[in-house]
Parts: structure tokens; sequence; C-alpha cells
């Protein structure tokens, strides 16, 4: 790997696949012994293909390992330029040697990730040798990353964030590998790529692994993986890897080395990164680390226990895969529940304010009125109960509806990217702004809703406090008609229309919501109009 003029570094990294490659029309097939090349059935099949002279022109050396070297190299064919990686001569001879490296690039030519690398062409070169062509990247590796981070740098949460967000798209990478039954086991920051538009990738897939169907390592591939063989990097590799079980090695093993990696990056230190390999092996096996969020105060509770539960020594206690812990790690940005850690009442409540952190002050100062309208007022127990429960109904109603209007904005984002005339466009952008109008109004909804929740539940409903969540919508529609903010009035329009049916949360009257109507057809003629 070489650092160019702006201090970047080359390596071979991933991204979307080419159409018409190599691998969506051939198989690699093993060179054998006699030059020839044989399937795992041993069945003879022709020779691999031989690039031609003109094809590639290598400029120069871009990193090398024990088993192969990469070179960076133009394709005349195509007029670009590849990383091209090739096995050591000294290794030609070795079946083993020669399995391996093609089976890294049927691995990396089957995985349809952003965050795996395109494979172009196998074969052999007119030197003889062996190699496979890919897309060349230029970036840094996360362990470059975490050496520019000073220990305070951990005290800021846009800094951990970032990393966080980082570590989530390697293990969406991995997760993928492991939907298609390939384990990486030699994860680590230094196979993570950062490029310059923040794609990571996921590199190096030199001791990954092929499963069957039940999970377990191929039989017939044993050879390559022998009984007591330690495979990966010390300070990262899973117990049962540091014990020399590699045969045992399964999606829990790559689940663990990303749990090192996470524990890293939310403490700044390896937890088991000894003086020698075997001081790191023995750690990993017997050391328990403390948990991410007593070595660093800052530390989200949530992000420790799945850290932990990621590091956990049994395999079968970790998550089943990185899917799982993918799928944790997105639920936590998102501040929803996840399955390593019990919420408790003031966490759901902490998360809910924070997914909706715009109304998170309005949201405060409505339940303080609320509550002081509130003192001295008699419990009502009957109208308490069906109060809650209709607007625990609403909360539901107004879940749904977000999640049609998610679904709704995605697909008219999609139909933008591909519009081609001005009309189109203009039409499906004031279709995207009404859309997003209507978002913006059921959450404010919900809040709504939920503040009134509580003051049902502590006390009986006071008129006052309808009266002054109603006189908010209304205040609204008012508002955003001043502002010229049309898409926005109708969806405030909507909303308070909504609440009018039904139950009648906040009391609206007949003359109020004929009112309503009668502005929302304005509004909408104007639009039209425009």
């Amino acid at each position: 790997m070489n650092d160019d003029r702006n201090g970047r570094k080359d390596d071979v990294g991933g991204g979307p696949k080419d159409e018409g490659s190599f691998f969506e029309s051939r198989t690699i097939d093993i060179p054998a012994r006699d030059g020839t090349t044989a399937s795992p059935n041993n069945d003879p099949l022709p020779p691999l293909p031989d690039a031609t002279e003109e094809r590639y022109r290598v400029l120069g050396s871009l990193g090398h390992g024990g088993m192969a070297v990469v070179e960076l190299a133009i394709d005349h064919r195509l007029d670009r330029r590849v990383a091209i990686k090739r096995l050591r001569k000294e290794l030609a001879n070795k079946d083993e040697a020669r399995e391996r490296f093609f089976t890294e690039a049927t691995i990396l030519a089957g995985l349809d990730h952003p965050g795996a690398v395109p494979v172009y062409e196998a074969g052999r070169l007119p030197d003889g040798d062996h190699f496979y062509a890919m897309k060349r990247v230029t970036g840094r590796t996360l362990r470059d990353v975490l050496r520019e981070r000073i220990p305070d740098d951990l005290l800021d949460h846009r800094v951990k964030a970032g990393l966080t967000e980082i570590f989530l798209k390697v293990c969406q990478t991995v997760a993928a590998a492991h939907k298609q039954g390939v384990i990486h086991r030699d994860l680590k920051p230094e196979n993570i790529m950062v490029d310059d538009l923040g794609v990571v990738f996921v590199m190096d897939w030199g001791l990954a692994k092929k499963l069957n169907d039940e999970g377990d390592g191929d039989p017939e591939a044993s050879h390559r993986t022998r009984l007591g063989a330690v495979l990966g990097t010390p300070a990262y590799m899973a117990p049962e890897q540091a014990q020399g079980r590699a045969m045992e090695a399964d999606r829990q093993a790559d689940v663990f080395s990303l749990g090192v990696m996470l524990y890293e990056i939310l403490t700044g230190k390896n937890p088991f990164l000894g003086k020698t390999a075997q001081d790191s092996m023995k750690g990993i096996v017997l050391h328990d680390p403390d948990e991410p969020s007593k070595v660093q105060a800052r530390t989200s509770r949530v992000l420790s226990a799945i850290c932990m539960k990621a590091l956990q020594k049994d395999p079968f206690r970790r998550y089943p895969s990185a899917v799982e812990l993918a799928e944790d790690l997105r639920s936590h940005q998102e501040f929803r529940p996840v399955s390593a850690y019990s919420l408790r009442p003031v966490d759901r409540l902490v998360n809910w304010s924070r997914r909706r952190p715009r109304f998170a002050t309005v949201a405060a100062t409505l339940a303080v009125v609320l509550v002081a309208i509130g003192l001295g007022t008699a419990f009502q127990a009957s109208v308490e109960n069906t109060m809650v429960a209709g607007g625990y109904e609403r909360i539901e109603t107004i879940d749904r509806r977000l999640e049609d209007l998610q679904s709704q904005a995605e697909a008219l984002l999609a139909r933008k990217a591909t519009a081609e005339s001005g009309e189109n466009l203009e039409v499906i952008s004031k279709e995207l702004a009404l859309v997003e109008a209507r978002m913006e109004a059921a959450e404010k909804a919900e809040v709504a809703v939920a503040m009134a929740i509580t003051g049902f539940t502590i006390f009986s409903p006071d008129q006052q406090a309808l009266e002054i969540i109603r006189d908010g919508l209304l205040d609204g529609v008012l508002d955003h008609v001043k502002a010229g903010n049309l898409e926005h009035a109708i969806a405030q329009i909507e909303l308070a229309l909504d609440f009018s049916r039904g139950q009648n949360l906040f009391g609206f009257s007949e003359n109020e919501v004929g009112t309503l109507r009668e502005e929302l057809r304005k509004i909408k003629a104007e639009i039209e109009d425009r």
C-alpha cells in the first residue's frame, strides 16, 4: 500500500459490480498441478482464460502480503485504472495456495454489495502468473482514522457518531456476506477502507470461507482449514479461532471480531491487545473486558450492551450473525429498542423525544402547562381510561401514517432521480413537498396526542389544556398561510380535520371544521394555479 502526494493510500476496494464482468458469465476453476483446471468435483475443465499482452500495463506496487502482491495497472481495453492481484510465483504450484487465491476472487465477485470489491476478470497473465483484476480504491484504513483521534475526541458525540456510522457500514457489508453463507475470518481496522466520498469497503477476503446450507464448513475443503490451525489476527480473532478450532468458526466468529472493533471505537483501546500474539490470544480466551461504558463514561449504555453481546465467549450467546448486529446498531441510531438492552421507561421517553427533536422543547413546555393546569383537579378514572385508550389508538394510527408517508417520499425521490423532463420534475417536486409537509404535521400530531395523554393520565382532562392544543393547531395553519408554506398549511389542516373526527379529542366546533374545509379547498386551488 503506497501513499500518494495527498497523503492518501491506494488499495483495492469495493463498489457496484460492473455489468458484463467475467464472473457473471464464467465460474473460476482452480488450476491443477498439470496446468489444466479442475472443478471441486475434480472434473477436467478448459484452462483459465489468459489475459492478452496488451490488456494490462502495470504502473507500480500497491501492496504485498505473504500470499500475493497487488499492483496498480491500466486496463487498456476499458481505459481505466485497476488493481491487479497476483499469486506469488513461489506459490503457483501449490494447490492449496491457488485454491485459496481463486476462492477469494469468487467470493468477492459474488458479493453484490457496495462495500465489497468488484472483480472484473481472473485467469493467467502472459507471464504465467495467476491473477484477478478488481476496482482500485484510494482512501484511508479505519486504523488510520482511529490513529488520528486523540483520547479527548471520544468525548465528542459527533466524532463518536461518525466512527459508529463507519462501523455500521462495515457490519452491513459483512451481513451481506453472511446472508450468502460467507465468513471473513480476518476482520480488523487495517482491513477496512474509507474512501474520499465516505464509502466504506471491507478488504482482504483471503481467509474467507464459504459455508454450506447448514452453516458448517464445507467438508470437501477441510484441507484448507486444518484442525488446530490458527487463522486471523490475534487481537481480533474469536475464542474458537484463538484455541485453534478454526473448523468451528462460523458467522459468530466474525461477530466477535466486529465486537472488538466496536470496543476500540468506543473506548480508544483494544481489550485484548498484548505484547505478543500469544498474550493477545490468551486474553481473548480468558479475559473478560470491562464494559465500554465503564471505561469511557460518556459511552451510550445501549452501544456498550451491543458491544458486550458481540464479545461473548460462548458463540451461541453472541449475535447469530452480522445481520442481527447491524439491525441493533440501526435501531440504536433511530432511537428504537435493541435486542441487547432492556430499555427502562425513562429510556423509552428519551428515545421518543430524540426521534422528534424539533418538538422536544414544545413538548416539555406543554407538559409543564398540563401539570400546572391539573393541580387540584379531581381524578376521574373512567374518563381517564377512555381518553388514554383513544389517545394511544390515535398514536398508532399516526405511526402507520408516518410509515406510509415515508414510503411515498422514498418512491418520489426514486422517481425524481430518474425523471428527465423539467415538467415531470416540477410535478414530482410538488408531490414530494406535500408529502414532507404531511410527515412534519403528523409528527407534530404525535407530540400533541402524547402530551394530552400525559394530562389525562396524571389528572382529569382539563378543557383549558385541550383548548391550548386546539388553538396551537389552528394557529399553525395561519402561520403557514402567512409564510406562503401552502403545502405545510394543507398538511396542518388535514391534521386538524383528522382530529375533529371520531371522539373529536380536542373539541373542534362545527364552525371551525367548516372554516378549515373551506380554507383547504382554497389553498389546493391556489397550488394548482401556480
